[in-house]
């Protein structure tokens, strides 16, 4: 008796739309970078992942600083 085999089905290319997205502090310049999936923003979740925090549109502080500032 053979065992059962899943396959997956082939990805298609024209469904996935993957950027990668870097943030820069607006206070020190430092950088991060992350993955955006299909064309979305960064979300405040994938920002902190990066050790950001968002504060606006494509506005972003280093962790560091958003305690020196105040946000954390």
């Amino acid at each position: 008796m053979e065992a059962p085999t899943s396959r997956t089905p082939p990805l298609d290319p024209s469904k996935c739309n993957s950027t990668v997205e870097t943030m820069r502090c607006s206070r020190c310049a430092m950088s991060a970078e992350t993955v955006s999936h299909n064309g979305r923003d960064v979300s405040a979740d994938d920002a902190r992942a990066g050790g950001m925090v968002k504060f606006g549109h494509n506005l972003y502080y280093c962790d560091r600083c958003a305690k020196i500032v105040g946000y954390q």
